[in-house]
């Protein structure tokens, strides 16, 4: 049953003109509009505080450890090359053990760069884009190697007006995103990934990634875009965080639905005013150039 508060409010609306009381709704339904806007750009603002907090702690932290992660990785290349030649059995697996050990210190370069990347934050060039190009190119770079896993690649892209963005930082988000619908393939099931473009309401373009990967467990999906968050061997965990905060940079947003046994869906949103993306990023234009090929060193969560 209504409570007095709502009961008062609907006894006054049936006293005013219909015209009166539409306007007043669409009145209260811009200012809730507003008021979503306001606190999502404040979300945004104090995350993007924290990891700049964190991107100058980071920083001389990371310095520490690749110093000696460095001299280690050397040592051990040294040590290899005496002992490519190995001829017993002993000296074999000494030189196996080496390898991984090897492997080991890669492994721990390549993290420490991702999380450098995350945290550190991107300066970025905005250019006016046709972004159906910028989504064609990742497709066109990665699709050889979804083809190779027997993952079918689709494309539905639809006529969309020019965005401002970074053209090397929405491609390496989308191939964060590509990979990530990769890893989550599944034998038995249809193995496909679909890229599609479109527009959000009058002021937004959209971009979705979909798979038909094994999906995301409901208490997980609150956690996939922390940094080091990874249900993947071996992931991580920091290709969807990085993901979330290029497009977060361009004043957009990074959202997911998921169903467990169905996939998944990631939808970047991007403004179509320049000034939201010149704002979430303090930058100012520039000519657009032509963009090199992505990093393929991006870090899916898996």
């Amino acid at each position: 049953m209504p409570d007095a508060y709502t009961l008062a409010i609907i006894a006054v609306a049936a006293l005013l003109p219909i015209g009166v009381v539409v306007g007043i709704i669409l009145m209260l339904l811009s200012m809730t509009r507003r008021e979503e806007k306001v606190m999502d750009a404040m979300e945004r603002n104090r995350r993007s505080e924290h990891l700049a907090y964190a991107g100058a702690l980071a920083g001389g932290l990371v310095h520490e450890i690749r110093n000696p992660l460095n001299s280690l990785n050397l040592n051990l290349q040294l040590l290899a090359e005496e002992m490519r030649d190995a001829e017993t059995p002993e000296q074999r697996r000494a030189l196996k053990r080496l390898q991984v050990l090897q492997g080991e210190a890669k492994r721990l370069n390549a993290i420490l760069e991702a999380f450098l990347d995350f945290v550190r934050g991107h300066p970025l060039t905005l250019t006016q884009t046709d972004l159906n190009k910028v989504v064609d190119e990742v497709a066109v770079f990665l699709g050889p190697e979804l083809k190779s896993k027997n993952i079918e690649l689709r494309k539905s892209f639809e006529p969309l007006p020019a965005v401002y963005c970074d053209v090397n930082f929405v491609k390496q988000a989308l191939l964060n995103l590509l990979l990530n619908a990769q890893q989550a393939m599944e034998e038995g099931r249809p193995r496909e990934v679909i890229l599609r473009t479109a527009r959000a309401g009058e002021d937004q373009v959209r971009v979705d990634v979909i798979d038909t990967g094994r999906g995301i467990a409901p208490e997980n999906l609150p956690k996939i875009f922390e940094a080091f968050y990874s249900t993947r061997k071996g992931g991580t965990g920091l290709g969807l965080p990085t993901a979330q905060r290029i497009i977060e940079e361009h004043g957009g947003r990074l959202t997911v639905h998921s169903e467990v046994g169905q996939g998944s869906c990631f939808t970047i949103t991007l403004p179509l005013d320049p000034e939201r993306a010149f704002a979430a990023n303090s930058t100012t234009p520039a000519d657009a150039s032509p963009a090199p090929t992505p990093d393929r060193g991006a870090a899916p969560n898996g």
